[in-house]
């Protein structure tokens, strides 16, 4: 895994993934609350080393809370990604271990980037280029449909051998709030790398 890839934080996970049990999400109903979902099926390339993954990911927020689901490709849910503003929390269930942190914090770790959680979340649901962190870090982000400034359905972006493509849909908004019932005890707290390398 390369140390300056834009979105390895996406490969890294994928790293700890298969060590996770199923887990699973309800939306609770409620009359005035609302949540916003969208599906996102992710092409990761690397040309250097030849490694290649695909996967998705089904982003819910509300007022108060971002969950990020890691689904296989037959829709099994296996990892999440709890966000409140840039307040991250990474569970591995199967390990008993969490880590606790900010968006920043995972994907500076994981990739040695400056990104975060505000950035990423304007650009896949607005369509709004971080311009400042394109410059930086020589990050290329091209829209294969629609523009920037609008509600993108596919994106790509590029560093060195890198590529990822985004395809975005199932955009949905429904009152409820969204519920996750696992709690941490029992759990450890946890680095980053912990998490994330793979049980021998």
């Amino acid at each position: 895994m390369k140390k300056n890839s834009f979105l390895s934080l996406f490969i890294g996970i994928l790293l700890f993934l298969p060590s996770c049990t199923r887990l699973s999400y309800d939306i609770v109903p409620h009359k005035t609350a609302t949540y916003h979902s969208l599906a996102l099926k992710v092409n990761v390339k690397n040309q250097d080393s030849g490694q290649r993954d695909n996967f998705k990911i089904l982003l819910k927020y509300d007022d108060s809370m971002d969950k990020m689901f890691f689904l296989s490709p037959l829709n099994q849910v296996y990892g999440l990604l709890l966000l409140e503003s840039e307040h991250a929390l990474l569970i591995a269930t199967k390990k008993k271990k969490y880590w606790k942190g900010t968006f920043n914090d995972l994907v500076q770790e994981i990739c040695g980037l400056d990104f975060d959680y505000r950035e990423f979340k304007r650009l896949v649901v607005d369509g709004v280029l971080p311009e400042d962190k394109i410059k930086e870090q020589g990050l290329n982000i091209s829209f294969e449909e629609g523009l920037p400034g609008e509600a993108p359905q596919r994106l790509k972006i590029e560093k060195g051998a890198l590529s990822i493509k985004l395809k975005i849909s199932d955009r949905k908004t429904g009152k409820g709030i969204i519920s996750f019932s696992r709690g941490l005890k029992g759990m450890k707290e946890a680095g980053i790398r912990e998490l994330l390398e793979e049980e021998g």
